[in-house]
């Protein structure tokens, strides 16, 4: 009896993976074949979980709230209503967490993470879609197509399904760039951004430039997100009224009307636009509906910024051209907020929390809108924050309240603070050192939106948590996100639950013959 047969692909790839780990000195995690073989290793033994029949997941949609750490999700419930407040992710039928670290580093940037959840295969920080050896800032490295990942984006594509995304990010930003672009620096989104860090914008394309004219990108149904900045000249005037930052004098959102030969392709600019639309009579859409990244869902309505659609539209509007009855191979929708992180980042824990409302509602517009019988929906974050939620705050009440005294002080301190950040200003002081918070929000003259809490590290911008991720699902073979897993685990059970790739035919995608492990064994022996 064959080897792999007898003993089964655990055992098998096991023996390899031994096997692999002496050969290469201990840096097996640069080869994404570990990390693709560890993940197809789970999900056989997940797999055999249930005997029920499951339906293939015809469609396909990700939900990635950035930074929405448990934590935040725990505090962002009292803030929409009460401890025991259900968030519409939440109510999935499995859940599990999934471990963020990079190659190279504790704890990740979306880059880094988005790489892992959308290509299956985990990468070093601040690298997109790049083979786990590639260090950021490698020129050379980013346009070697051997060393570019691909994407379920790229395999949802090549099994016939539409594909598109919506962003309260640049569509250039890190995660939703994983989706279609490769890039060994995150920051690397339009060509003047190549140029200064000492690479050719000719041989190393910029993330915009992939969008619009890259294998994956040009193919896209629909997109959705701000950065208009990124695609137009630096001689041209955005409706914002600022300077576009490309260098090469493109302007990508013509070349993108101008590449769409078939079909009625339209580009919008603002919500009304968007509110506008027959769906019916489009085959392409491109919403750019900033210069930069959106505003925040607490900065949108009430008369402000009356241009910028929520993601809960765009997500509808999203679905409308992604399910017409010709898409008869279903389709992948991608979601992200990335205000959420940015939020934190600014250390502005209010803000965060009413974008995590924001999110939840985007999430449920996408459940309602499709069917858990052939749909698989997942929602996750991306990165953790530093975000704490110390002391013993009384019930139902605000985040930004006394949660008690300190033995060592005699002050109170606030429901939650950040490990980083710029607040440490407004709370220390020489030479008293900390001063009363209560005191301080009481005196604050700025809305309660724009509040900061207590950080204990100075800094302009907070920086990212290295905690696992949340992982929520339902639909076919969502049990298999159950437990706990490496993050890059997410895009195999996702290619997997749609058959996409041939990893869905079972064991024998993956089983090695004997004749294989074999001579594996015999080279790690007798080297």
């Amino acid at each position: 009896m064959a080897l792999g047969r007898r003993f089964g692909p655990t055992l098998a790839i096991s023996l390899v993976l031994l096997c692999a780990a002496g050969l290469t000195g201990g840096h097996e995690e640069h080869d994404p074949n570990y990390w693709n073989h560890q993940a197809h290793e789970l999900l056989f033994e997940k797999k055999d979980y249930t005997m029920q029949k499951i339906n293939i997941a015809k469609n396909i949609m990700v939900f990635v709230g950035a930074g929405m750490s448990p934590a935040t999700v725990t505090a962002a419930r009292t803030f929409a209503g009460a401890e025991n407040e259900t968030f519409a992710f939440e109510k999935m039928k499995w859940s599990g967490n999934a471990r963020t670290y990079c190659v190279d580093s504790r704890v990740p940037d979306s880059a880094c993470a988005g790489t892992a959840f959308l290509t299956g295969v985990k990468s070093n920080l601040g690298t997109v879609a790049m083979h786990p050896t590639v260090k950021r800032g490698d020129c050379v490295a980013t346009s070697d197509k051997v060393k570019q990942l691909e994407s379920i984006a790229k395999w949802a594509l090549d099994a016939g399904k539409v594909v598109g995304f919506a962003t309260t990010s640049r569509v250039t930003a890190s995660s939703s760039a994983a989706l279609y672009g490769h890039s060994a620096d995150a920051r690397w989104e339009n060509d003047a951004d190549v140029t200064a860090a000492g690479c050719n914008p000719a041989e190393v394309r910029d993330i915009a430039y992939q969008l619009i004219h890259g294998e994956v990108g040009k193919r896209f149904t629909v997109i959705f997100g701000g950065g208009r900045k990124n695609f137009i000249p630096s001689t041209a005037t955005d409706a914002s009224g600022a300077r576009g930052l490309r260098a090469d004098g493109k302007n990508l959102i013509e070349e993108w009307k101008q590449s769409k030969t078939t079909g009625n392709a339209v580009y919008i600019t603002t919500g009304a636009e968007l509110a506008a639309l027959d769906t019916s009579k489009i085959d392409h859409l491109l919403g750019l509906f900033d210069y930069d990244q959106l505003p925040y869902a607490a900065d949108v309505g009430n008369g402000q910024n009356p241009d910028t659609p929520p993601l809960v539209r765009m997500v509808h509007y999203s679905l409308e051209m992604l399910q017409k009855k010709e898409h008869s191979n279903g389709f992948l929708l991608f979601v992200e907020d990335g205000n959420i992180l940015r939020a934190h980042q600014e250390n502005k824990p209010n803000k965060a929390f009413q974008q995590v409302a924001h999110y939840s509602m985007a999430f449920d517009m996408g459940h309602m809108m499709v069917s858990e019988t052939n749909s698989l929906v997942v929602s996750l974050n991306d990165v953790g924050s530093t975000l704490s939620l110390p002391g013993y705050p009384a019930r139902d009440t605000d985040a930004l309240v006394s949660a008690g005294t300190s033995d060592q002080d005699s002050k109170p301190y606030l429901s939650v603070s950040y490990a980083t950040g710029p607040g440490f200003d407004s709370y220390y002081k020489l030479p008293e050192g900390r001063l009363d918070p209560v005191t301080v929000l009481q005196n604050a003259a700025t809305p309660a939106k724009e509040r900061t809490c207590s950080a204990s590290v100075p800094m302009t911008a907070g920086v990212n948590g290295g905690e696992d991720a949340m992982v929520y699902a339902s639909g076919p073979w969502a049990f298999m996100l159950s437990g706990a897993y490496e993050q890059n685990f997410v895009a195999h059970a996702i290619t997997f639950a749609s058959c996409i790739t041939d990893v869905c035919g079972g064991a024998s995608s993956v089983v090695l013959s004997a004749a294989t492990v074999l001579l594996a064994i015999v080279v790690k022996l007798f080297a």
